[in-house]
């Protein structure tokens, strides 16, 4: 049986960086709280003797960085990794609670030399309380970022009800304009996953296309502003329909009209689009397609 891809959500950059603010600030709350407690897993934490609050702010901030550094790998390898499955989300977080607690552990042991406990007390308890501490706040805003998504998922769909009701009072089924818009180079129409006439734009008024799931959402110059249009189809769909216009593919999740690009940015993390219409969001260019975009953008 085939595994589903990882929810986006889960390894998107800005939810990975709220994750990580999140949970670091939570661990050092709980510490906090903990410490006082505890004989065992944290006996040489302190925040009032040098020497022990120097190991305690070492720990912190080589857990942090490591943390930083597990989810930027993380990110990376989402990206290249076709099956990059939940199953494998969740080891990954589990490896980097063992992980730490063991450094925990390490520090305990081998350089505070605390020895009231047996050495598989402190590693179990170690790893036992970094698990608190990372993994509450981890499946805290796991869930927040899955609700979240939720509801962006019922927007649309409301949002394309809203639509296809509009489109109903507008454009009847076998209307005879569905066949003249057709005839026209300039015009373009857009149609739903049934193949139903949804939508009917000028080329030239089309910026981007953004998939959002099973639907994608047509951004559009409106009497001099930006609107926008939702229709239930698969973005690669809308790809082969306009194979021969200016309509073409530079990521996973983006469609551009190559007509209204005004520059195309190589930044660090790769190419990016921008538009001659002010108030559009930037379109990232993945590796696959960056080649032909810039191709395409240098012949225009």
């Amino acid at each position: 049986m085939q595994r589903k891809k990882l929810p986006h959500y889960l390894i998107e950059k800005n939810n990975l960086i709220v994750q990580v603010t999140i949970s670091v600030l939570f661990a050092i709350a709980f510490l906090a709280v903990y410490i006082p407690l505890s004989d065992t897993t944290t006996a040489w934490f302190s925040l009032e003797e040098q020497d022990k609050f120097i190991y305690t702010a070492f720990f912190i901030i080589f857990s942090t960085i490591f943390l930083i550094f597990s989810r930027i790998m993380m990110y990376y390898m989402s990206k290249r990794l076709i099956r990059f499955t939940l199953p494998k989300y969740i080891f990954w977080t589990l490896g980097e609670i063992v992980l730490i607690g063991l450094f925990h552990a390490y520090i305990s042991l081998g350089i505070m030399h605390v020895e009231e406990h047996t050495e598989g007390l402190i590693v179990g308890k170690s790893i036992l309380v970094t698990f608190i501490a990372l993994g509450f706040p981890f499946i805290v805003t796991d869930l927040s970022f899955a609700l979240l998504d939720a509801q962006r998922v019922l927007k649309i769909a409301r949002r394309v009800i809203q639509s296809n009701d509009n489109d109903a009072q507008n454009i009847p089924k076998s209307s005879p304009t569905e066949k003249l818009v057709t005839e026209n180079p300039d015009i373009i129409n857009f149609h739903d996953y049934t193949g139903a006439l949804k939508f009917t734009v000028k080329l030239d008024n089309v910026y981007y296309i953004k998939a959002e799931g099973n639907y994608v959402n047509v951004f559009y110059n409106n009497k001099g502003g930006i609107s926008s249009f939702v229709l239930r189809n698969k973005i690669q769909a809308i790809e082969d329909t306009f194979a021969n216009t200016p309509l073409m593919r530079c990521h996973r999740t983006y469609i551009v009209n190559t007509n209204n690009i005004k520059l195309i940015r190589n930044e660090a993390e790769g190419y990016s689009i921008d538009f001659n219409q002010s108030g559009l969001e930037s379109v990232p260019v993945s590796r696959t397609y960056s080649e032909k975009i810039v191709k395409r953008f240098t012949e225009i």
